[in-house]
């Protein structure tokens, strides 16, 4: 069974990845219920396969790399920030690879039910994936292919869960047929098509497909993947195994028995590697690791915001700080006291201290509060203008990772390193605290100006 579908290699004379073995997809077993998780790792890796290319790349290293937030709070050197990109995208490229690797056990080509130890041995540079090319006109009919399967598959969610509504409404109306009959009637008609969109949706989504051919499109995008990953982030990351095609293949190392010569045309077969056992159980880590980037998460400093497990608290707070500045009404007692209760006792020490010396400043000279409030919105803006966009990719960082609420959109997802959790501890503390003296002090103003009636 090859990686790649029988009408994209119709045409192509490209070595197949795990050679040219017959495909028996025919009394493979279709998706069905999986058919909805099974698109969600399939837009995991299309979002992947998007945030690789040379744009979205280039767009890294111009723009997220050099952003004010990462260069003040995380680093500003590059080569420490690219090494946790690449880590975060491997990660992720794991994941789903663990994934795709479970699937696989269900299909009923034999060498689709090994695809957690092809991974894992082309992790170890065993395997030559020198062949597969990123940016070929076969990748992009894959990544077409798998676009389409996730969108239809999520039309097919949306209709059952439409049909599911409407057949509770049926029920309900029923009881009073009577009175209603044209409405009824109209009901049934809606109903009725939206069966018929379900019944269509169910036969052109993954929930009509079989396992072999849908995990063989996307085995080969992982490893097409990983193979990008080492191209780009390799001259950065030197631990990455190399993949350029003037290096030869370490598999004829590994491999040293004479080759038939249906295995010297495939350089990329399971079944051409031998002593498997080796990898077993290595590779059967891969299979538990479906969480957030646990590793890349627990390699946090311990002078930085993640480490401390604040980075969650501390984007709410900011984005709350954010709403109330860019709000046409004045902050609230009770929205003020329920800002200050989300804060850590060490920080409500330091913001009571901040408030004690800026409350004897403006004690000393009231006529230039107005000034004041001006001269603080100016820096609440400033400094807002750099942390609240962290603060906004931290969220987005973990609504991307909870399985449920992922969602089936292809997009480039944020990188760990957008988020505050790399972020110093103590300069990221000093950034909030800042933000809510001048909210107080714009506060206080305000509220002075509504008492006189100005």
């Amino acid at each position: 069974m090859a990686w790649r579908p029988a009408g994209v290699n119709k045409a192509s004379n490209n070595t197949h990845v795990f050679g040219n073995a017959k495909s028996s997809s025919s009394s493979s077993p279709t998706f069905q219920i999986l058919a909805f998780e099974t698109a969600k790792c399939m837009v995991r890796l299309v979002a992947l396969y998007k945030s690789l290319s040379d744009d979205e790349f280039l767009q890294f290293q111009k723009s997220i790399m050099k952003s004010p937030g990462v260069a003040t709070l995380n680093s500003d050197d590059e080569t420490y920030l690219l090494g946790l990109a690449c880590k975060d995208m491997l990660e992720n490229l794991d994941q789903a690879a663990a994934i795709v690797s479970r699937l696989g056990k269900k299909c009923t080509d034999g060498e689709l039910n090994k695809l957690d130890i092809a991974y894992h041995n082309m992790k170890q540079g065993i395997i030559d994936v020198r062949h597969l090319d990123f940016k070929s006109k076969h990748v992009g009919k894959i990544i077409e292919q798998m676009e389409k399967y996730a969108s239809y598959t999520s039309m097919l969610y949306a209709s059952l869960v439409d049909l599911e509504e409407m057949q509770i409404s049926e029920k309900k109306m029923k009881k009073w047929k009577r009175n209603a009959s044209r409405n009824i009637n109209y009901f049934n008609e809606e109903i009725s098509l939206r069966r018929k969109q379900v019944v269509h949706f169910r036969k052109i989504s993954l929930w009509n497909q079989t396992y072999d051919k849908i995990v063989g499109l996307m085995a080969e995008i992982v490893c097409v993947i990983f193979v990008r990953i080492c191209t780009i982030f390799g001259p950065f990351v030197p631990s990455l195994p190399c993949t350029t095609r003037n290096r030869h293949p370490i598999r004829r190392n590994y491999n040293s028995s004479p080759k038939s010569p249906e295995v010297r045309g495939s350089s990329f077969r399971i079944s051409a590697i031998t002593n498997t056992e080796k990898f077993i159980t290595k590779s059967k880590n891969l299979e538990g690791n479906t969480g957030g980037n646990q590793m890349l998460i627990h390699s946090a400093p311990e002078n930085t915001v993640g480490a401390a497990g604040l980075a969650l608290r501390y984007a709410n707070v900011i984005i709350m700080a954010e709403t109330y500045f860019y709000s046409t009404t004045t902050m609230s007692k009770s929205a003020r006291e329920y800002m200050f209760e989300m804060l850590p006792l060490n920080l409500k020490q330091t913001l009571r201290g901040k408030l004690k010396s800026h409350w004897c400043k403006d004690a000393e000279a009231r006529e230039g509060q107005q000034g004041l409030a001006e001269r603080w919105k100016v820096a609440l803006e400033e400094i807002l203008g750099w942390l609240a966009p962290m603060a906004h990719d931290t969220l987005q960082w973990q609504q991307e990772r909870n399985l449920e609420q992922r969602s089936l959109d292809a997009k480039p997802t944020v990188l760990l390193l957008q988020t505050l959790h790399f972020s110093d501890l103590e300069k990221t503390e000093a950034a909030i605290v800042e933000i809510l003296v001048g909210l107080s002090c714009i506060y206080r103003y305000e509220n002075q100006m509504n008492k006189v009636g100005i």
